[in-house]
């Protein structure tokens, strides 16, 4: 790095922009258990769920939880998830445009870990925010935390994409520039009077933060 020079970064948020399902409890997960048998509710699954991506159960002690032990597993589950569309592509070429993309995610860690060397996303992610390791989600202010104490990134430079208001408010008070990726679960976390920047595609993601790059 040359002395003197920023470093320029952009916040990804996993689940709804750079996976398709936004809601991955409720498009993913609860379809993947009803396949296996489970017979819990919605809100007890929720739970149990939001207690693994914290990290205060492993993602063997949530199949164990929800009854399906025997027969779920890690890799099984990931299988199921679907890349949004050109995200490699994008992550590419914000790393050969100098920018460097991180993300912050509300996840597993073990399914984090399969699902970016699943899609080949490795590579382009300087670092994997993920909040079972961090003991918080967004929009808990403690989630954004690590992220602002990456070394280089200042949050007033810095894009945060993601899917939901309610974690682009919080990051927005964390002091990053909101980003809103829409997809299927945008509208049920409404935030009204917030109205940041709005992309449907990462084609409009690219073209975004390509064009605020040249203008910066």
């Amino acid at each position: 790095m040359i002395a003197g020079v920023q470093r320029e970064f952009v916040v990804f948020d996993a689940m709804g922009v750079l996976y398709r399902h936004g809601n991955v409890v409720r498009g993913v997960l609860i379809p993947y258990l009803r396949e296996h048998g489970c017979t819990h509710t919605e809100a007890e699954i929720r739970e149990v769920y939001r207690r693994c991506t914290l990290g205060a159960i492993s993602t063997g002690e949530l199949w164990s939880a929800l009854g399906v032990a025997a027969t779920a597993s890690d890799g099984d589950y990931c299988s199921r998830h679907e890349l949004t569309q050109d995200a490699p592509e994008v992550l590419r070429g914000l790393g050969e445009a100098g920018i460097t993309p991180l993300v912050l995610t509300n996840d597993a860690v073990p399914w984090s870990e399969q699902l970016r060397l699943r899609f080949g996303l490795t590579a382009y992610v300087e670092t994997w925010f993920v909040s079972s390791a961090i003991g918080a989600r967004k929009p808990d202010p403690a989630a954004y935390r690590p992220v602002l104490a990456h070394p280089g990134l200042d949050a007033a430079r810095t894009r945060f994409v993601d899917d939901r208001p309610t974690n682009l408010m919080a990051a927005e008070a964390a002091g990053f520039r909101p980003v809103l990726f829409r997809s299927d679960d945008t509208d049920a976390h409404p935030e009204p009077g917030f109205q940041p920047p709005v992309v449907h595609t990462m084609t409009g993601l690219w073209k975004l933060l390509s064009s605020a790059g040249r203008s910066a």
